[in-house]
């Protein structure tokens, strides 16, 4: 094994995990650039574009990255081929849609859903180079930075505000295309399996929830909540997000690697029980490294929140246990039945406490229905468990 390869298998989840602060640093540096060289009513119209072309895009990629991780590993490149072919088809779609709402001077973002459904970096991961992902990131984010600077240090048009998030899609696209048809140092192993279409509902299903599961709760939030619990709340959950941010980047890892093991669990469970501990023992630490200031009614709620992580982790350990196996996918419709049911209750809580207590509840039960569908799915169909 080379040692590229080696060093990817050993501290394969550190790549990722160093790639999703690389890029969360990054994109706050670009704020801060933008913010002080814009006025606000300018902003407000870039950040809408972006907000209408982030829904474009996450059409365009549909939950199919794990998917094409696993087609890639099995060489099922036909299937593959119409994947990439319907995504592109998909981004046409929506630039088309999008593009009359949009400012003229806005156009630059119309390349984004474009280079989503283009950009191979599926291909990296899926031959475990995740040093690679780290370096696209970066790339990305030093394209973004530079094009931030132009755009309120020289620029006179507003067209450079609106390149900043395409330059990032469009450098780290490029850049996965490079990284992605390089030449690899050694034959890459043969495939060991064949990944059946009945499986791919399911997989991109519960790609779909673990995507929706961490950010559906803020978009219900309740028009009577007090404008301080309000800010709290989504201070806290900025927070809850980037743990989230760094558990779904090491279930990312762990899919390519396609690990069944306890070390699975380890790399999964440990970082988010740290997470966890940390936030009940040293609450305002954490907000005031992320955010300079530490409220008491933050540190009450992010105390209260603190399971979060942990239970969001052992779902995220079910998703990857089950998307895999046969006849599951009427298990992630319930999945999303129960993150759906747990959101349409925010909106009836009376204060950010009730709120809190809601989402670890809804991770729970979810955590729980899940397992025990690991556990008598096997049983019914004469199965050994996998879990």
């Amino acid at each position: 094994m080379d040692n590229g390869l080696a060093r990817d298998n050993r501290h394969a989840p550190l790549w990722l995990i160093a790639s999703t602060v690389l890029n969360r640093a990054g994109g706050l540096i670009i704020l801060l650039i933008l913010g002080h060289g814009f006025a606000a009513n300018l902003l407000a119209h870039y950040f809408a574009a972006l907000i209408a072309i982030a829904v474009a895009v996450s059409i365009t990629q549909a939950g199919c990255g794990p998917l094409l991780v696993r087609l890639a590993q099995n060489r099922q490149w036909r299937s593959v081929g119409l994947i990439v072919m319907l995504r592109l088809i998909i981004a046409g779609i929506a630039i088309t849609l999008m593009a009359p709402n949009l400012p003229p001077v806005a156009w630059p973002v119309l390349i984004m859903p474009l280079a989503a459904s283009l950009s191979p970096d599926w291909l990296v991961t899926a031959r475990l180079q995740f040093h690679k992902i780290l370096i696209i990131g970066a790339l990305g984010q030093a394209t973004g930075i530079v094009v931030a600077l132009y755009a309120t240090s020289f620029a006179t048009a507003p067209f450079w505000l609106y390149a900043t998030a395409p330059a990032i899609s469009l450098t780290s696209s490029l850049a996965s295309f490079f990284f992605a048809f390089d030449k690899p140092n050694r034959p890459a192993p043969p495939p060991t399996s064949h990944l059946p279409a009945n499986i791919w509902p399911q997989l991109i299903g519960f790609t779909l929830l673990a995507g929706l599961l961490p950010n559906i709760d803020m978009a219900l939030l309740p028009a009577t909540l007090p404008q301080a619990e309000h800010d709290a709340l989504l201070l806290v959950h900025r927070l809850l997000l980037l743990g989230a941010a760094l558990i779904t980047a090491i279930s990312g890892v762990l899919f390519a690697q396609n690990r069944q093991d306890k070390i699975r669990d380890i790399w999964l469970l440990l970082p988010a029980l740290g997470m966890s501990l940390g936030f009940i023992l040293f609450p305002h630490v954490a907000l005031n490294l992320l955010f300079g200031h530490s409220g008491e009614a933050e540190t009450a709620l992010l105390r209260m929140a603190a399971f979060w992580p942990l239970l969001l982790a052992l779902v995220s350990r079910q998703f990857l246990v089950l998307q895999e196996q046969s006849g599951h996918f009427v298990t992630a419709c319930l999945a999303g039945f129960v993150i759906l049911a747990g959101a349409a209750v925010i909106p009836q809580c009376e204060n950010a406490t009730a709120i809190i207590l809601v989402m670890n509840i809804k991770l729970a039960v979810l955590a729980i229905t899940l397992y025990y569908a690991g556990r008598f799915h096997p049983i019914l169909q004469g199965a050994p468990c996998q879990n």
